[in-house]
């Protein structure tokens, strides 16, 4: 759970639930430079929350813990309406910060 409490990580799993993707990918999705991005994923990794795969010049990320879906899930539910949750939806809502995701 406490590689879930980022805004930023969190957003990552709400996309990474709809399927995997690259870095790039991500990186525009959800309007976070590549530095913080990649630092973030990596710790996502270090716990085995997320799984990457090199494919040509690009790494692939995906769920690697179906806990994980689940836990999104039920977030889902509890908050509706919130910023994140146009994550959710797959839909771009600009810079992932603390305030957008409380």
């Amino acid at each position: 759970m406490k590689a879930m409490s980022n805004p930023v990580r969190l957003a990552i799993l709400c996309v990474l639930m709809e399927g995997a993707r690259t870095v790039g990918e991500l990186e525009e999705i959800l309007d976070v430079h590549q530095p913080t991005l990649s630092q973030q994923i990596g710790e996502l990794r270090d716990a085995g929350i997320i799984a990457g795969r090199r494919l040509t010049k690009a790494v692939v990320y995906r769920l690697a813990d179906p806990r994980a879906g689940q836990i999104i899930g039920h977030l889902r539910l509890l908050f509706p309406h919130s910023e994140a949750s146009a994550v959710w939806r797959g839909t771009q809502f600009g810079s992932v910060n603390h305030t957008d995701m409380a």
